[in-house]
């Protein structure tokens, strides 16, 4: 069976390079964001001066900083496993990969609109959509990968055999050698 390719590469290899960009992706959003996704004006503010809706924004621009380093070490973690479940061909690992990220990127948007408040520059504010934006269609790219693999391996499960390789026969195998030397041997005993 002849593997398909897209772009230069096999639904394995494309899924891998997934888990290897979400962790870089996600180490690399740790870095450069941590300075916008703290917020330094999170006193405690009196309940009787403020909304409802003011106080719920206010709790979550608070919790930001902790919220976005909780989801980006379980989207570390759940990476790692992503690339277990190519190893061992767990095509439910590939599934939690992809529900996840999906989750991951929507919690993001909504921090990045929280976040996003007039003290930040306005090209600073250009910049960080501009990476969250290719950061998640560089998500949708590798997520059709890992989908057509986990496709893959649930067809390869489901016929119940793993994923088989075409695997020549040595033509040195010992039974080969053996039929080999038995028939030379029948032809010279005959022939003379």
């Amino acid at each position: 069976m002849k593997q398909q390719h897209w772009f230069g590469m096999t639904a394995k290899m494309g899924t891998v390079l997934s888990g290897v960009f979400t962790i870089v992706a996600t180490d690399m959003y740790l870095i450069f964001e941590q300075k916008y996704i703290k917020s330094e004006d999170c006193i405690e503010h009196q309940a009787q001066t403020n909304s409802a809706g003011y106080l719920v924004e206010h709790f979550f621009i608070c919790w930001t900083s902790n919220v976005v380093f909780f989801l980006s070490f379980m989207t570390i973690i759940i990476s790692f496993f992503l690339l277990y479940s190519v190893y061992a061909q767990i095509y439910r690992g590939l599934v939690t990969y992809i529900i996840w990220i999906i989750f991951y990127e929507i919690v993001n948007v909504v921090v990045q609109i929280f976040t996003n408040n007039v003290s930040v520059i306005e090209e600073v504010r250009v910049v960080r959509w501009f990476g969250l934006l290719s950061r998640i269609f560089m998500h949708c790219f590798w997520i059709f990968y890992v989908i057509s693999y986990a496709h893959i391996i649930y067809k390869g499960q489901s016929q119940g055999n793993i994923i088989s390789y075409n695997r020549r026969i040595s033509s040195g195998s010992g039974e080969f050698l053996r039929r080999k030397s038995k028939i030379i041997d029948f032809t010279h005993h005959y022939s003379g």
